[in-house]
């Protein structure tokens, strides 16, 4: 939630930095719709946050070094988790050959683009199945526990 909460922010941020120059008042003021949209309400306002309360929060944006030096650097924690994700989920599915093609996509560093690294594994990221495979096999068994459990406690039929 923290990486995309960061990201949340940064979309407000450079979104209204399109349209002229912004000060830190309004910094802080994204800062604070971000942690709210994706951390809730605060937990002393009755709230399921972690945060007890958000008092002294608002200049937190200022300590990440990932703002000021490399713009949307977050977003790389989420693909590499759907990626590692995907490579998973094909170790379990294919595991003739598996170490020696891992072995190649590490050697490989960064000397080939990102379909044809994964292409020895069968694996085709300009496809939406790719992507959606990805969601579901890192997510899917979580998804499934919170749909069980929302509809034990009855917030869903």
């Amino acid at each position: 939630v923290r990486q995309c909460s960061f990201d949340r922010f940064e979309e407000l941020l450079h979104s209204a930095r399109e349209k002229g120059e912004l000060s830190s008042d309004e910094l802080d003021e994204f800062w604070m719709t971000a942690l709210r949209e994706y951390y809730g309400k605060e937990g002393d306002a009755g709230g399921d946050s972690p945060f007890d309360s958000y008092e002294n929060t608002s200049h937190l944006w200022s300590y990440v070094p990932h703002f000021h030096h490399v713009p949307f650097y977050v977003y790389s924690y989420a693909f590499a988790d759907l990626v590692v994700g995907t490579l998973y989920n094909n170790f379990l599915t294919n595991k003739e050959g598996f170490e020696g093609r891992l072995i190649d996509l590490l050697s490989a560093g960064g000397t080939k683009d990102f379909a044809d690294a994964l292409a020895p594994f069968g694996l085709d990221p300009t496809s939406p199945s790719f992507w959606i495979d990805a969601l579901n096999a890192h997510l899917g068994e979580l998804v499934n526990e919170a749909e069980k459990i929302a509809k034990e406690l009855g917030y869903v039929e």
